[in-house]
């Protein structure tokens, strides 16, 4: 598990991953992000990082991941940004309408 000083490195070190065709690693590094006790302030890259990692679990068809993440994320903002939250499992339930 690699550990980020900024969210910000982890999002750009999965977007790397992926171009590189590692998926399963992005995935690893984004869940691995977003579960730990590190990061339990809201802020807007954290949204686009669920973005992402929501793509990448509908994409993998990794539904554990999917429902591990939202799970924390909703500990995340549920008092700062419900907002945020709505925007994320919308994307999750488009997403899985498509594939």
């Amino acid at each position: 598990m690699a550990t980020f000083a900024k969210p910000e490195n982890a999002l750009k070190r999965a977007e790397e991953l992926i171009n590189v065709g590692q998926k399963q690693a992005a995935l690893q590094a984004l869940h691995d992000l977003i579960t730990s006790k590190r990061y339990r302030a809201w802020q807007k890259t954290l949204e686009k990082i669920m973005f992402k990692y929501v793509e990448l679990c509908v994409d993998m068809r990794k539904g554990r991941y999917a429902k591990d993440g939202l799970i924390q994320y909703r500990i995340v903002c549920q008092q700062v940004n419900v907002n945020s939250l709505e925007e994320v499992t919308n994307l999750l339930k488009m997403l899985g309408r498509r594939n």
